[in-house]
């Protein structure tokens, strides 16, 4: 039988409040001794209003019958009030200050008193540390301190008529950052700490040397010679001396905006100067021109000299205006085709500041473009050689570059005929590059390689020589700035067509980008198709980056067995007779698959094999069906390997290759 409780269950009542009692009791006393634990240094976690804050007062000494009457306290303010009734009356407090946090705290000032009071801090000296009475190396995390603050008249302050005043003392903590000094001779005399939301002047003398300008980290600085004002600190505070760098340009006219002075924790890039008739070399630190050229200035630690080194050009033209005669084409005598320098790096730079507006129509073709510059040799078949002309595209003029007369480069809209626009063109390991308007790169023209042959055609500037050794297709505008050098070492310090590969039994991966020449190709040494791998799963992937050569059925990625006369079974991936790209599949006893798509790059493309059917997808499209017949129910096993920018012909040799620049190349053949 259950009990019942009445309203006159006054037992049970006061047992309920008694438990409740002792939970409030107990609460209450323990977060005041975790407090108490923190803020005697104890180990404990502890959260208080403010790190720093004021603990305590209490009356330490009065003199000449001064008296306080109360004494109270919070976190940054302590009150009383006080009479002092002579004017070498004073009150003494003792004020304890803890600081329980991570960080050096000190005192800024005190404010709130009469304005005919003072006080004074017996132990203490403004903007110090705030550090522990038993351990004055103790600053933080648990520190205890007893400040001994005596109020008094200010001289001529007493006032027989009004001697009792109240006291609103307000300390204005704040935290210590401090201040180094780097690059200095020496920091006798200056200061070492900053406090947060003070300002600091600094004054150098001959001493610390007078800097002819500073860097200041971690606070703001104003520097007018010889005094550094520091405000506004957010971290400890480091000040730099600015070194000079004196430059000697040997007859050279500076680049505008030349850094002429750096701190040690500085890096700078040095500009380029220029001379006539001369290509600059590069900065050094001495005047033999030992070592490397410094391109990027860092870690000084004192003035700096650097010397300009200078190469005089193989060729040079200030300034050069033609005027569409067959008469005006500059030969400038250097063969770089020659069997002296066929092997020999060079570049070519010039600034196009005018054109004839004729060209503005759009209407010229290929067959009479103007020829800016010319080194081919019109004589051979294909035309060896380069060639930089104006050509119209697509109803506008362009600049394009061509090589050896099948590999032309029509240039995107951002090349357009336009005056003032500046061209580089060089070789460099038997490879050509472009460095056109605002191209911060140099760019490959592919298709080129030092399978070219020798031949004598002189380069030529406004016009081009022809196969029977006469002028033709003449430039009519202004150049200007014309160089040409051959060089050693390197200047285009390209990373964009190297490339790492890893493969295993079952993938082959290629991270970063390879290059198709026409010479090269990609046995990935996985065998697709098979009697081990027929009924695997697999997924394949690339990206596009470039392409260049007009070559039709040029392969970028084969799974073809062109061994097997009038089937070549498999798929294929290359290009198409007209342009664009097209997928290529056969299969004995059915319909050949080919599947045209557009080639503007860049384009990724994918290819799987899941359950024995084949799908592809463009640019992240969504899969379709390539072939929808199993492979293996078609009896087509074969023996040839994967290949990336080349197929395999009958007897294993490459042939039909590609041209272009690929990324991304991932192959995983599943063991399902």
């Amino acid at each position: 039988m259950k009990k019942r409780y009445g309203k006159h269950d006054y037992g049970l009542k006061a047992c309920v409040l008694v438990a409740l009692g002792t939970v409030i009791f107990l609460a209450i006393g323990y977060a005041q001794f975790t407090t108490q634990l923190g803020i005697y240094g104890i180990n404990a976690t502890v959260r208080v209003h403010k790190d720093v804050r004021i603990g305590g007062i209490s009356l330490s000494n009065a003199t000449n019958d001064g008296i306080s009457h109360y004494e109270e306290y919070n976190v940054k303010d302590i009150y009383s009030s006080v009479t002092l009734p002579n004017a070498n009356s004073s009150i003494t407090y003792d004020v304890k200050v803890l600081n329980l946090g991570n960080v050096e705290m000190g005192i800024l000032n005190i404010s709130g008193l009469p304005n005919n009071l003072t006080y004074s801090i017996s132990n203490y000296n403004l903007e110090d540390p705030l550090c522990d009475d038993n351990d004055s190396t103790q600053c933080k995390l648990g520190v205890e301190k007893a400040l001994h603050i005596t109020i008094s008249y200010k001289e001529n302050g007493f006032d027989e008529n009004n001697i009792t005043y109240p006291l609103d003392l307000s300390f204005d903590f704040k935290r210590i950052y401090t201040i180094t000094y780097n690059g200095f001779t020496s920091t006798t005399g200056l200061p070492t700490v900053i406090l947060g939301d003070d300002a600091k002047s600094i004054t150098f003398n001959n001493t610390t040397g007078i800097p002819s300008n500073v860097l200041v980290a971690g606070a703001t600085g104003n520097y007018v010679s010889p005094t550094l004002t520091i405000t506004d600190p957010t971290e400890n505070v480091t000040v730099y001396k600015k070194h000079l760098i004196t430059y000697v340009l040997d007859g050279g006219t500076q680049a505008l905006n030349q850094p002429t002075e750096i701190a040690s924790n500085e890096s700078v890039t040095l500009l380029n100067p220029t001379k006539e008739e001369y290509n600059f070399g590069g900065w050094y630190n001495n005047s033999s021109f030992e070592g490397e050229p410094i391109t990027v200035l860092s870690n000084v630690t004192s003035d700096i000299t650097l010397y300009a080194q200078w190469t005089e050009y193989d060729y040079f033209i200030r300034r050069a205006e033609f005027d569409g005669t067959v008469g005006n084409v500059i030969d400038t005598g250097i063969t770089l085709y020659s069997a002296e320098n066929v092997n020999r790096n060079f570049r070519i730079k010039f600034t196009i500041d005018s054109y004839d507006n004729s060209y503005d129509t759009g209407s010229i073709n290929k067959a009479v473009a103007p020829t800016i510059l010319s080194s081919m040799d019109e004589s051979g078949s294909p035309w060896p050689g380069f060639v930089y002309r104006v050509q119209g595209v697509s109803g506008s003029n362009k600049y394009y570059f061509q090589i050896n007369d099948s590999h032309v480069i029509n240039y995107s809209t951002s090349y357009n005929l336009v005056s003032g626009i500046d061209v580089e063109i060089v070789r460099e390991n038997g490879k050509m590059y472009t460095k056109i308007g605002n191209d911060d790169t140099y760019k490959h023209v592919l298709g080129y390689d030092t399978s070219i042959d020798t031949f004598n055609v002189p380069l030529t500037i406004g016009g081009n020589i022809n196969a029977d050794g006469d002028y033709d297709r003449t430039f009519k505008g202004v150049l200007s700035n014309v160089s040409v050098e051959f060089y050693e070492g390197s200047i285009v310090n390209n990373t964009n067509y190297t490339y790492t590969e890893t493969r295993t039994s079952t993938s082959y991966n290629l991270d970063g980008t390879i290059e198709f020449d026409g010479t090269n190709y990609i046995d990935t040494g996985i065998n697709l198709f098979s009697a081990e791998n027929i009924n695997k799963d697999f997924e394949i992937s690339l990206t596009i980056n470039q392409v260049g050569g007009n070559v039709a059925q040029a392969t970028l990625m084969n799974l073809k067995d062109e061994g097997q006369n009038n089937v070549w079974p498999g798929v294929a991936y290359r290009t198409r007779s007209g342009g664009g790209f097209e997928f290529s599949a056969r299969w004995p006893g059915q319909s050949n698959v080919s599947l045209n798509e557009t080639a503007t790059p860049p384009k990724t493309i994918a290819l799987a094999r899941r359950n024995g059917i084949i799908y592809y997808s463009i640019n992240g499209s969504e899969e379709a069906t390539l072939i929808a017949t199993p492979a293996s129910s078609l009896n087509t096993a074969f023996g040839s390997n994967l290949t990336f920018g080349a197929s395999l012909n009958g007897s294993g040799s490459p042939f039909r290759y590609f041209t272009g620049v690929v990324s991304n190349i991932s192959v995983e053949l599943f063991d399902n």
